[in-house]
């Protein structure tokens, strides 16, 4: 690793699992100081572990003082924390809808809103919101979660320009995934049926023949929150193997 993160605080949510964990890997690798959020804790070596709901403002609000107070500054954050609920808008429940909403777009705001805060004081900073191709594209059957990753795909755009607005020099970028084997992959399967006939269906959805790895998508995280994005901010980074090209 060529330790181009060193010294570098950032908060990972969603950092027990998935693309947040492997992220969390990747730069404790290079190494940076990392805080991931989470309900339940990594246990990764090198990563300070805080238990948080995303949902709730007063966890955000504890969550940037202590880091601060740890670290004097944070560097970078990413939003990677988000569930899945599989229906259609006639079928999805209001419970459910509200609560994919609350996870994957209030926690994403509620995790700008307060870094962009903190960050403010040094005028420099990068954030990475984890958005989806279902945040660029109808997907049937996932209303709820396309609806929300649609959410923070414009959140970050605005949130972008208004850091360019300070001004500063944070920068806020969204990375599109396509279906990713992890945990959430799981869960859309067991929300399907279960069945191994599905797991092999979705696989041929996407170009490559396979989900991309949560490997894969850390890469492109790792890249928007270097110095060499230092000229991208409200952008779109797609990592898809060209599922949405089609």
């Amino acid at each position: 690793m060529d330790g181009r993160f060193q010294g570098k605080v950032v908060i990972v949510t969603g950092a027990s699992s998935g693309i947040g964990k492997r992220t969390a890997e990747r730069l404790v690798a290079q190494g940076a100081i990392i805080h991931g959020a989470d309900l339940t804790a990594c246990g990764l070596v090198g990563v300070v572990d805080h238990i948080c709901d995303v949902t709730s403002e007063d966890d955000w609000i504890a969550l940037v003082k202590a880091v601060t107070a740890s670290d004097g500054r944070i560097d970078g954050l990413v939003n990677a924390a988000g569930v899945i609920r599989m229906g259609t808008t006639i079928e999805t429940t209001i419970e459910d809808f509200r609560l994919v909403m609350r996870v994957n777009v209030e926690g994403t705001f509620l995790g700008c809103k307060h870094v962009m805060r903190a960050m403010q004081v040094a005028g420099t900073g990068s954030i990475v919101n984890l958005s989806s191709t279902a945040g660029l594209r109808g997907s049937p059957g996932a209303a709820a979660y396309t609806a929300s990753k649609g959410a923070v795909r414009l959140l970050t755009k605005t949130a972008a320009l208004e850091a360019i607005a300070m001004p500063s020099r944070i920068r806020v970028n969204s990375v599109h995934p396509a279906l990713t084997r992890t945990p959430m992959a799981d869960a859309i399967v067991d929300q399907l049926g279960g069945s191994d006939e599905i797991r092999g269906a979705l696989s041929t959805l996407l170009p490559a023949g396979r989900l991309a790895e949560p490997d894969e998508i850390a890469a492109g995280i790792l890249f928007l929150l270097s110095a060499d994005a230092s000229y991208m901010s409200g952008a779109e980074l797609v990592i898809d193997n060209g599922f949405t090209a089609r």
